[in-house]
């Protein structure tokens, strides 16, 4: 019974995601299905909530409860139920099916809980699965659009590369310790000999292959094109959700099955920190269209996190949750406005936000908080975020690596000061107006309500985590608590 209390939030969205394709088949409203797939949602979270008081491990050791798998699926069903409530306006004008919409939202959500929620590297692979199969039919949702048929071909034929490339890595090391259990693995590879060749080979494949799901250079390439065209909500789902879910897994991977071998690994994720951070925004710099500046800058992002991993630190593990944390809201914030905007403007060009602080001054306003957020300027959860990162660089003794983190962050100023000065500075009053004609009236004039929502709650959550950061700082204490190798 135990277990099954355990792995409740799991049961729930299994049965929310069928749910939602049964209230599609019989009422077919959208609305409909879009409130199933939230309220799903919002009972998996409050169940994940429920199952927090009963910490321990299910079905021998499979799934895990404890403070690290509650902080991301909290962080999951969270991202999900907000790209639920900007989507439904998208959804209608772009003529996607609903009831397949949101089904598969629910069960991508499902596969990120499932990778937070596993210490064993098997189950962390289905996990990994379910999420993607799922976002592979999302990216192509817009059927009549080239880009999203692109978008989801090439994400399935990296994600087929990057299952055999886990799997294969997944094979060597149940060949050296007998077990997929990371446990087991950590044991195996502490006592060495001449089978630690072989876990190490084991360990880079899985390196590469999570290097894939964060968009790490030199694994990014599919990035730029699969966020490009997929639908906006997908692409801001693929970048707060399932990157953070590909951090979850390599967070405790490495920190737990391969803890005797943190010299080697922490060498490699330190190189490719520098390389992603500064590739993604040097290119980044360069884009006039919005959603490839943002795949570059979740790139560049990316890097970030992944000075937490060269770090190794207890105090680099909060650090990295909490700019996981803070990074989804400045997305789904974000995306809500691209989202808006492509309703009358379907390119997603840089220059739609032209005159925008003219136009809608409130939205304009809350785009710079958020813009303010993402180069890391108070008072934000942004700098925050990059405040602890680097500090726990340079309490290890890595101030190069600090430096290298504050350079970059200088440089993303560039493209990000770019959305403000077009929203402020650019758009001429004819061409203004000329477009407000051309485009549908609500679009033009103002934000959809679920929209406005999302917005205004991720913009309040940029301002929030940065002043009462106690709370979440607690909560991360315990999170990075459960990794084997930290005190």
């Amino acid at each position: 019974m135990t277990d099954w209390m355990m792995v409740l939030p799991q049961l729930l969205l299994t049965a929310g995601g069928l749910a939602v394709i049964g209230v599609d088949l019989a009422a077919k409203r959208q609305e409909l299905s879009a409130l199933t797939a939230g309220l799903t949602l919002a009972v998996a979270a409050a169940a994940v909530g429920a199952a927090a008081r009963r910490a321990g491990e299910a079905w021998q050791s499979m799934l895990v409860v404890d403070g690290f798998s509650t902080f991301f699926s909290m962080l999951f069903l969270v991202t999900g139920a907000l790209v639920v409530l900007f989507s439904l306006p998208y959804v209608r004008k772009k003529e996607i099916h609903a009831g397949e919409f949101y089904s598969l939202l629910v069960f991508v959500v499902l596969g990120m809980t499932m990778m937070a929620s596993s210490r064993d590297l098997l189950v962390i692979w289905l996990g990994l699965e379910l999420l993607s199969i799922g976002s592979y039919v999302l990216a192509g949702m817009l059927k009549d659009d080239p880009r999203s048929l692109e978008a989801s071909l090439k994400y399935f034929l990296i994600g087929a590369m990057t299952s055999a490339v886990l799997l294969f890595g997944l094979s060597l090391l149940y060949g050296v310790s007998g077990a997929t259990h990371l446990e087991a693995i950590r044991r195996a590879v502490a006592v060495g000999g001449p089978w630690k060749s072989v876990a190490l080979v084991g360990m880079w494949f899985l390196a590469v292959g999570f290097g894939f799901k964060v968009a790490a250079v030199p694994f990014h390439m599919w990035a730029p094109d699969v966020y490009h065209g997929a639908p906006t909500p997908v692409a801001a789902l693929l970048i707060a959700g399932s990157e953070a879910a590909a951090f979850s897994a390599l967070i405790r991977v490495f920190n737990e099955a391969f803890a005797p071998l943190a010299a080697d690994w922490r060498a490699v994720f330190t190189v490719l920190a520098v390389a992603t951070m500064t590739y993604g925004n040097a290119v980044a710099l360069v884009q006039t269209s919005a959603k490839r500046m943002m795949a570059y800058s979740a790139i560049a992002q990316a890097g970030y996190v992944l000075v937490g991993m060269a770090v190794g630190t207890p105090e680099a593990v909060s650090a990295m949750l909490y700019y996981l944390l803070a990074y989804a809201f400045m997305v789904l914030g974000t995306f809500a406005v691209i989202a808006w905007l492509s309703l009358s403007r379907p390119d997603e060009m840089l220059d739609d936000f032209q005159g925008l602080g003219r136009r809608v001054p409130w939205v304009a306003a809350l785009t710079v908080l958020l813009m303010l957020s993402f180069i890391g300027i108070p008072p934000t959860a942004g700098f925050a975020g990059k405040f602890y990162l680097i500090k726990s660089a340079v309490s290890a003794g890595m101030v190069w690596l600090a430096v290298v983190m504050v350079v970059n962050s200088a440089i993303s100023a560039g493209y990000y000061y770019g959305i403000v000065r077009r929203m402020y500075l650019e758009g001429d009053a004819v061409r203004e107006r000329t477009a407000m004609q051309q485009a549908a009236p609500s679009a033009a004039s103002s934000m959809p309500r679920p929209m406005q929502l999302a917005l205004v709650i991720s913009a309040a959550a940029t301002v929030l985590l940065l002043l009462f950061p106690q709370p979440i700082l607690d909560w991360l204490g315990q999170a990075q608590h459960v990794l084997a190798m930290l005190p």
